[in-house]
């Protein structure tokens, strides 16, 4: 995931697996077929002595690869690093939503206001009063 404040509305600050894995495309999908297929033809292409043992094990590699990349992208996505108006419009949007800025809006990029913890916008400061 990038460093920085999302540069779109974010739908879950701290998704998991099975909200990435519900929030797929139909593009995702086909991107890692694309990767697999891509995979095992490469495989099979060097792999001159045992041509299917090779392109068998470069497919696993390559579906390693395509899931781990559909779970960024959907992470990324409901985080609102990439352009999420779908997820918005199916989940909706998190209450407590950062300030969204742009790239060039004057400011120091430096030093971003949503990210991780050290945000009270994402996450408020505990109060300890109740800690008795």
């Amino acid at each position: 995931m990038p460093y920085g404040d999302p540069k779109f509305t974010v739908v879950n600050p701290s998704p998991d697996v099975d909200q990435s894995l519900r929030s797929l495309r139909a593009s995702d999908y086909l991107g890692a077929a694309a990767i697999s297929a891509g995979s095992w033809a490469y495989g099979y292409v060097f792999g001159k002595p045992t041509r299917i043992a090779c392109a068998n094990t470069a497919m696993a590699l390559g579906m390693t690869c395509a899931s781990m990349m559909l779970l960024q992208n959907g992470r990324a996505r409901l985080r609102g690093y990439r352009e999420n108006a779908r997820e918005v419009k199916m989940y909706g949007a998190w209450p407590v939503q950062p300030e969204l800025r742009g790239v060039n809006n004057g400011g120091d990029g430096r030093f971003p206001i949503a990210t991780g913890t050290m945000s009270p916008l994402t996450r408020p400061p505990l109060d300890w009063r109740n800690y008795d």
